[in-house]
Formats: structure tokens, sequence, C-alpha cells
């Protein structure tokens, strides 16, 4: 919202202060005032007027001028084409400084000297949108006289600053200069100045006949004009315009707009001869079409608004008007619509046609009723003595009447006690009427009147809020939370941390991805994923790229590492811990996951020539270290089931017990072609039901006085045997002597069969008391034993 600050000066009285009071605090007691700004800016502009124009001696197409600017004459030249004696202009004199610190220095254009520089609205900084197409490929002139020497800024009502109000979508009633008007009165405890118009009588009787069809428009007022003389607009209004954001087109548009600027009330108007003498606003029928003002064909639902004229659409309501009805320069007879639509179809509808304009923002933020009729009477001042229009007498109108005011009662002590400081009611009395609310006190009840422009204020902790920010939060007392609890991480969030930390020491960088995907990327690395659970779409996406919430935090690592590769760092080590979601139906789903990408190097000593290659034993290795930490042990299986993302031989799938909550591997060559990815590996594990585990206590034990004793073993076995198995019957058959099983060796060649493998293992016995040769036999004997009946494994000779 830009806010011109003559035309708020004109609202409110700001006499006496400046311009950082203004913006400091309106950004402390109201709303944020993101940037200063000038619709135009230079220094040392004034005006100047063309006595002399004369063709430059030594070229086609450029002038000499002799131009008055007050105290002196100039001698300047000029390349425009629509220069020419008699003119009043903006002219930039010697070390003045223009847009993009461009300085004016006394210069010889073609061997004739040049003391200035006559300016075009664009070399002053204007926007190309706001330049009428007069002046697009030239100098500005003024039309009329004005005084040569005299401030050329202030002559185009353009010299004071425009304030860029950061606005949150409650605020609708910032969303109109009479808004920020009483907003501004609130915080400097200023007085409002009346509006400056004159009530308009009725020079014919005529009127349309208004009915609404539908319950999505709560009132609609329609006034006829007669007679309309449409032209330019007079400087202060398009100035005012300009200031706000919108183009100057012809002085009806200029009107409406104006009024849209002022008010926060939306016009549309018609040309009375197309329209006729009817207005029925509906629902469109399904399939229904209109030509838009930007001839467009636009197809239209029920759900969708329209005003006709009794039989065919003439309107998009809350949108945009028809091309059937639409104001030409021949125009002479004019309806003017002023109404109210329900919020949240104007929003579907402008949404769905990809149609935002400045009227659907505020109807979809809600308008203040109470100001509609005013607003149409101003507009009708605006249109009479701009214009110079008749006015009829009738004013046509369907629907309910204004709101009344929100009643809410409170007490001083209910307002003390949440902002945490003692207020009398006198003093909450004067906050609230600052706000312009009417407030009655019997004993120490305080019964306050909301007015209806006031919709983000409905309950009795919403009058906490506008008392708090009146009156001050800089004087609020500052204070610690009380409490009798002292603080602390749950269990869980131990975990998670522990988890997190250990990830960072081991030298990975932690990223947070987008949670959000494409439907794509959503059935990608599905392996943990229940076929019953569907993905969660987004009913407004902001993009088919993030159309919905993802399931896997895989297709955001890629991303991520794409990001990487294509700014030349090839070697990756991150994790993200996040979530992930989906839906079986009846509810909504989310579980804490984790997922790490490493590619080519995980780690280098230049000076030795030593590096360390990502591959699948170091990421199975960084798993085990993190989980170990966490004392938790899990079980890798190879992958039994086709994927198109992981390798099929390079991939494993991780086991919490029975249970797979995870995979571990090399990315599929062709995903990883068609993704533009070198070898990269990847793991996810589902964190649910390893974080909730309660920490166990740890348990001391002694180092044992004797030593331990090592035995190795070969075993041959079948190839599609996993060494896990193997190791895990070996720690089974016993647990009190054994105290580690280490594969050391795998062997497959000469001296073994085909269709067998041999894997070296060394077994770690301990004990508190010396362990003999025929304890260690037995105990290895039972090994084979059992390793032969369960794999039919035997000791290799």
């Amino acid at each position: 919202m830009n806010v011109k600050l003559d035309w708020l000066k004109e609202l409110v009285d700001l006499e006496g202060l400046n311009l950082d009071e203004i913006v400091n605090k309106l950004s402390l007691y109201s709303t944020e005032v993101e940037g200063v700004s000038r619709v135009v800016s230079g220094t040392n502009l004034v005006i100047g007027h063309v006595l002399e124009c004369e063709m430059h001696p030594d070229s086609d197409h450029l002038h000499v001028c002799k131009v008055d600017v007050g105290e002196e004459i100039l001698q300047i030249v000029c390349g425009a084409p629509n220069i020419k004696k008699g003119l009043y202009v903006i002219v930039a004199k010697i070390d003045a400084v223009l847009p993009g610190d461009f300085k004016i220095k006394k210069s010889k254009i073609r061997g004739v000297e040049s003391c200035g520089m006559i300016c075009s609205l664009k070399e002053i900084g204007m926007e190309s949108k706001f330049i009428p197409a007069i002046y697009a490929d030239g100098i500005y002139y003024f039309n009329g006289e004005v005084k040569p020497g005299s401030s050329a800024l202030e002559a185009l009502g353009l010299a004071d600053p425009v304030l860029e109000l950061g606005l949150t979508p409650n605020r609708s009633d910032l969303f109109s200069m009479l808004g920020v008007a009483y907003e501004a009165a609130a915080c400097f405890n200023r007085p409002l100045k009346p509006l400056k118009y004159e009530e308009i009588k009725g020079e014919f009787k005529d009127k349309v006949d208004v009915k609404i069809d539908t319950p999505l428009c709560r009132m609609y007022y329609a006034r006829c004009f007669k007679d309309l003389e449409i032209k330019e607009s007079p400087r202060w209004l398009k100035t005012r315009l300009i200031s706000f954001g919108t183009r100057p087109i012809n002085n009806v548009v200029d009107i409406t707009n104006y009024i849209l600027a002022l008010f926060g009330q939306p016009l549309h108007s018609f040309d009375s001869d197309k329209l006729g003498k009817k207005i029925v606003v509906r629902n469109a029928s399904d399939g229904e079409k209109i030509v838009t003002l930007d001839n467009i064909e636009r197809t239209l639902d029920s759900k969708d608004i329209v005003i006709t004229d009794g039989k065919d659409p003439v309107a998009i309501a809350g949108v945009m008007g028809g091309l059937s009805t639409e104001i030409t320069p021949e125009t002479k007879n004019m309806t003017l619509e002023v109404a109210q639509f329900d919020p949240t179809s104007i929003r579907l509808t402008s949404q769905k046609l990809n149609l935002r304009s400045e009227s659907s923002n505020r109807f979809e933020k809600g308008i203040d009723s109470n100001r509609s009729l005013l607003a149409l009477e101003y507009a009708t001042y605006l249109l009479k003595t701009l214009c110079n229009a008749k006015v009829s007498s009738e004013i046509a109108f369907s629907g309910e009447l204004e709101p009344k005011e929100k009643e809410i009662n409170v007490t001083s002590d209910f307002i003390s006690k949440a902002l945490g400081i003692k207020l009398t009611t006198d003093e909450i009395k004067e906050v609230l009427e600052r706000l312009n609310f009417k407030v009655e006190v019997k004993a120490d009840n305080i019964k306050v009147l909301v007015p209806s422009r006031r919709m983000d204020v409905n309950i009795p902790d919403d009058l906490v809020e506008e008392v708090g920010r009146i009156y001050g939060y800089e004087k609020l007392p500052l204070t610690l939370p009380k409490g009798l609890k002292e603080g602390g991480l749950t269990n869980y969030q131990k975990r998670r941390k522990l988890l997190k930390h250990t990830l960072i020491d081991l030298g990975l960088n932690e990223v947070i991805t987008y949670s959000l995907v494409s439907s794509e990327e959503n059935e990608e690395f599905s392996l943990l994923e229940d076929e019953n659970n569907k993905p969660i779409k987004l009913m407004h996406p902001i993009s088919s790229d993030r159309s919905e919430v993802r399931k896997s935090l895989m297709p955001s690592m890629i991303e991520h590492v794409n990001y990487l590769n294509n700014r030349k760092i090839k070697d990756v080590r991150a994790f993200e811990i996040g979530r992930v979601y989906s839906t079986n139906g009846t509810e909504y789903l989310e579980e804490e996951t984790l997922s790490i990408a490493l590619a080519n190097n995980f780690s280098s000593t230049l000076w030795k020539g030593n590096v360390e290659k990502v591959d699948f034993y170091l990421l199975k290795g960084i798993v085990e270290t993190v989980f170990k930490g966490l004392n938790v042990e899990l079980q890798y299986k190879p992958l039994d089931k086709e994927s198109k993302e992981l390798h099929p031989t390079r991939t494993a799938l991780v086991y919490l017990g029975n249970k797979i909550i995870g995979y571990l591997g090399a990315i599929h060559p062709k995903y990883a072609q068609s993704h533009d990815l070198k070898e990269l590996y990847v793991a996810e594990i589902r964190l649910g039901d390893i974080l909730n585990k309660e920490i166990p206590n740890v348990i001391y034990t002694p180092i044992s006085k004797v030593p331990s004793v090592e035995r190795d073993i070969a075993l041959a076995m079948k190839k599609d045997i996993n060494a896990s198995d193997i190791v895990e019957t070996i720690k089974s058959v016993d647990r009190k002597l054994l105290s580690d099983v280490k594969i050391f060796d795998l062997y497959v060649g000469e001296n073994v069969k085909e269709d067998e493998k041999s894997l070296a293992i060394k077994l770690v016995f301990t004990s508190y008391e010396t362990l003999t040769d025929e304890v260690i036999n037995g105990k290895v004997n039972k090994i084979l034993k059992e390793l032969e009946k369960k794999y039919q494994a035997t000791l290799r000779q």
C-alpha cells in the first residue's frame, strides 16, 4: 500500500511532524513502513520557459534553446523532437543530480555550449507505465502558465515522499487512505480532517431496476449519470493515482480508481446506453461465457458471481467488467455500481481466472459497507465537478442495510492483567477513543462499540492488543516469564539432538530443503511408503513443482545435490532431519526422517596424497556409528524389490528388529543419468521408533584383568547367505564369553566352489577368569555346529 504523504496530511492533522517521526511511530504503533520513495526525484530541478528554439548549426535533430529559469536565462541544447518555443519545461540546472547518480555539468554538444538539461519524465525517474503517450518519446511540458524558476517537482505535485506500508491480510481497513488516516490519528493523537466535498442534488429522475438473486452479493447501489464529458484528469488527481501506483487513463476511470484508493471501495461503471434499465446479480451458469475488458473470453461456473442486464453477463462481479458495456471516449451516459460481494467467492474466481486486481484484492479482504454510500456520494461530487455530468436524484438499492457496530464488553482488570501493567479505566477509554471507537463506562465495565471498518476486532483479546499497541509496547515493563517447573528437553528431543550433533561431528553438513515437491518427484524413493497411503495435494499450489507435500526427503535432497553440482561443488556430505507426510484417507500422517547424501571425496589430505572416496561401506559405517551412539543396533539386508532410483546390487534395506525402517546405497545409473548426477550414495531412515525409545541407563562394566583370547575361522558357504545373518547366529550361541565378532576377509576364487564364498571371521572371547584352550575350543565347535546346521556353512580347510 503506497501512501502519498501530502494526501495523508489532507485527511489528518500531522502539522509539525517530520518524516522520520511519522515513519518511526507508524512502524512502532501500527504497521511497518517498509520504505520511503518518491515517484520522481532529482536535485536542482526548476521550471523553465523556452524563449527561443533554433536548429543546431551542426545537427539535423538537435535544437539550441534559450530558457528562462527565473534568475537567469540559460542556453541548453536539447534533442527532444517535441521541444518548441513557448513551452514550460522541466530544467535540470548545472550540478543537478538525476536518478542513477547522473550529475549535470556544463558541456559542449557539437561545438555549442549547453548549460543544463531539459528533462523528460523518464529522466527524472518516473516509470514508463505512468508516462502519457504524448510525452513518451520527448520532454515533458506543462499545460498552462507556471512560474519559471519555481520547483518543478512541486509543480508536478510529486515533491513529497511516498510511504510503502507492509500490510498484513487481517488489516483490511488499512487498504485505503481513509483507513491509514484513522490509524495515523490514533498513533499521533491528532484529529481527523473532514472530507472536502459537496452533496450534489439530482437534476433528473432515472434509475435502473436492481435485483439480487444470489446470497453472495450483500448489497448493491447504482446511480445514473448523463452527458458526461470524458477527458484528461486534472494534474492533482493524476499525481495522487500515480503515487498510489495506478496509471491515469481518463477522468471517469480515474475517479473510480481515486475512490478505491480513498475509501477502499471498488466501483464499476457501465455505459448506460449499452446496459439498459435492468441489473440482476446472480451466480453464473456452468459454462457461461463473457468477454472481459481485456478482450479475452472467459468461461465461468456456478461458483462465480456475475452482473447481468437481466439476461446476459456484463461483468464478473468484483473482478473485471465486460467489454460489451465498457466506457469509451464516446460514452455520454453512465451507470455507476457500488456493491459488496462475498470475499471467498471473489478470491476463488480471481484465482481461477488469474485476474488479480486492486478491486479483487480489497473484496477478498472485506469492504466496510458503512462507507459504501459515502463513497458513491463522493464519486458523484467528482463526476459532477470533473466531468460536468448530470446526476440522477434517485439511487437504486438492493440487499441488506449497513451492519451495526460490534459491541464488546471488557474491564480494566482484564486488560491490565493481559498486558502486565496497571491501566485505569480513563486511560483505556482515552486510547480506544483515539481509535474512533465509541466507549461507554459503567462502574468497572467498559462497553466498546467497534466500527464496521475494523473487521479484525471481534473479541476482548483484540481490544487488549489495540490498547497495548496504541498505549505503547515500549512502555510495557521487561519481565522474565515465571514458572514453577524447570524447562528441559524431552527424551525424543535429546535423542534427536544427539543424532544431529553426531552427524556434524562426523563431517556432514546439515541442510533444510523444501517440503513441497512435484507429483512426479513424490512417486520416487517410495520403498518405505505404505502402498495404501496417498500424497497430500495442495488445493492452490504456487506452481506445479510445489504441488504436493513430500512423502520422502530424498527428492528434495537430490535437488540440493544438483544445486551444488551446478555451482561446481562436487564433494557432497549432506544430511537432513525433517518430516515426511502422507494420508491414509482418514487421517494425516507424518514422521521424522533422516536423509544422507554423499558424493565424490569424503575427505582428503593433499600434502600426503591421501583421498577417501565415498562408497557403500563408508556410508554404512556412518549410519552404524550414528545409531550406535543412540544405543540402537540395526540390521542390513540386500534390496529384495526393484527400484528405479536405487542400484540393485549396491543397496541395502535397513531393519530395526523385523521392521524395515530405511535403505542405504548407490543411486541407480539410469536415474543418475536422467538427473545429471555422478556416482551418488544416499540413505533414508525413518526415525519415529528410534527417537521414541527410552535412553537406557549406562551400566559400568569393569575391565578384565586377564587378556582376551582370539580365534580366526574361515567358513565356506553359499553366496546368497548374508554375512549379517552369520554374525548374528554366532553371537546368539554365546553372549557371555563371546565379546566381539568381526569379519575381516571375503574370498571367492581358487579352492572355493563356484556357487560359494569364504568369510574369514575373528572371534574375541573375554572373561574375568583365565580361559583355557579346552573352553575356547568347546565354544568354537559349538559355533561351527550351529552354523553348519542353519546354513550348511563348513570350516574351510
